[in-house]
């Protein structure tokens, strides 16, 4: 037997839901996508130069050359650069300030440092945050690097070839000695040893070690250190007249202590860092507000200033503020600080040393750790002694920048 109510009550259903379905049905029409740039690609350019040539107004010239007039407003009022060619956002930096990025990058390159993608990028972070058209807490993702390098077709992404090191040192070493020679004639530094500089870092920590001990042939002796800590930086200096610098101190930390400067010798300072490690920023502080502070003879004299090629020490803004204060920034080959820096060479090895038997010592004498607060007394009393000016001179002669002298290739052959 059918259930013929059910069987109504279903197509009553059935009905009901068609119409509603039908009231709600909205006709769909093709879309057809927008055309942008009917105009042809000399036209905006024609447009912009008669406004600032003041030949026609711009409500004319937009008519006359049949471009939008927005978007010859955004080029007339600065909004735009006028070379932009591409649709869409406007990219983060002019045509001038992404200039200045590939001509640094270029540069890094010929120095054996060539970036990766997210250097640049970072590279590009740091500089936008300097020149202030970005957020000091927004940073450049890899999608600006995939613009920036369809932007710049002299640049390609590859895969760098495999040169055994000691081949790759040569080389270098070859053409930075060239390029020092051509610097220390042009800017007459033969005998100006005292306009000749080199900045480097040395990390130190707690955890020393300990000097050797005599004891007897079936003897083992042990030796107390403190336990292991955070790395702290100083930012050493020197000429090469034997000119030292005071040493410059970055902590670990959030904010600044002055226990941490208990000991320390005349003229030093200190700043804090997240790692204990310097960066870009400090670097960049270091150099305007106290590296020029001992400089000597500062009547427009040419410095010679060389670094290596980390690249806290190569920013953008920091290579074209060097140039305006007559700083000549050379960077050292890659993977040659051990044989071309002189700090390296001559003064952080004796350093170490020093340092190690004075933490030695004061815990011998105080039966006590070191602790974060004894750090700038120690250091300072090593800085003195491995910073001589016998050290320093020494060690400019070891690396051959002064005399200049380009034998020292024959170390690495």
């Amino acid at each position: 037997m059918i259930d013929k109510t059910c069987d109504f009550d279903c197509g009553m259903f059935n009905d009901d839901m068609i119409r509603a379905s039908s009231r709600r049905a909205k006709p769909t029409f093709l879309r057809h996508d927008k055309k942008y740039r009917l105009y042809s690609p000399t036209a905006l350019p024609n447009a912009y130069i008669s406004v600032r040539n003041k030949e026609m107004s711009q409500r004319k010239a937009a008519l006359q050359f049949n471009v939008p007039r927005q978007t010859q407003r955004n080029r007339i009022n600065g909004k735009i650069s006028p070379d932009c060619v591409t649709t869409g956002r406007a990219p983060v930096f002019s045509l001038e300030e992404e200039a200045r990025i590939v001509e640094h990058v270029k540069s890094m390159a010929s120095y054996g440092d060539g970036y990766t993608r997210q250097e640049v990028t970072d590279l590009a972070t740091d500089f936008a945050h300097t020149i202030n058209i970005k957020p000091k807490n927004e940073e450049l993702t890899l999608r600006w690097f995939e613009g920036f390098i369809k932007r710049w077709p002299e640049f390609t992404v590859v895969k760098p070839r495999s040169l055994e090191i000691q081949r790759a040192k040569c080389g270098n070493v070859e053409k930075y000695f060239a390029s020092l020679e051509q610097v220390v004639h042009k800017y007459n530094l033969q005998d100006e040893p005292h306009l000749i500089f080199n900045i480097d870092e040395k990390g130190i920590t707690l955890n020393h070690k300990p000097p050797n001990a005599v004891s007897g042939i079936e003897c083992n002796t042990s030796s107390v250190t403190s336990e292991r800590s955070s790395t702290t930086t100083i930012l050493g200096c020197g000429s090469a007249s034997g000119f030292a610098v005071p040493p410059y101190f970055v902590f670990e930390g959030k904010r600044m202590m002055n226990e941490l400067m208990n000991g320390a010798t005349p003229g030093a300072v200190d700043t804090v860092s997240d790692s204990g490690w310097s960066n870009t920023n400090i670097f960049r502080q270091y150099l305007t507000d106290y590296f020029l502070k001992y400089v000597p003879g500062r009547n427009n004299d040419n410095i010679l200033l060389l670094l290596d090629g980390h690249k806290s020490h190569v920013a953008v803004d920091i290579i074209e503020w060097a140039q305006q204060h007559h700083i000549i920034i050379h960077v050292l080959p890659a993977h040659t600080s051990h044989i071309l820096q002189p700090l390296d060479v001559g003064c952080y090895g004796p350093l170490q040393r020093i340092y190690d038997n004075e933490c030695h010592k004061t815990m011998r004498q105080n039966s006590s750790v070191i602790t974060r607060y004894d750090i700038c007394e120690l250091a300072c009393k090593a800085y003195q002694k491995a910073l001589a000016p016998e050290n320093l001179q020494s060690a400019f002669r070891k690396t051959g920048i002064y005399p200049l002298d380009k034998s020292v290739i024959n170390k690495i052959n």
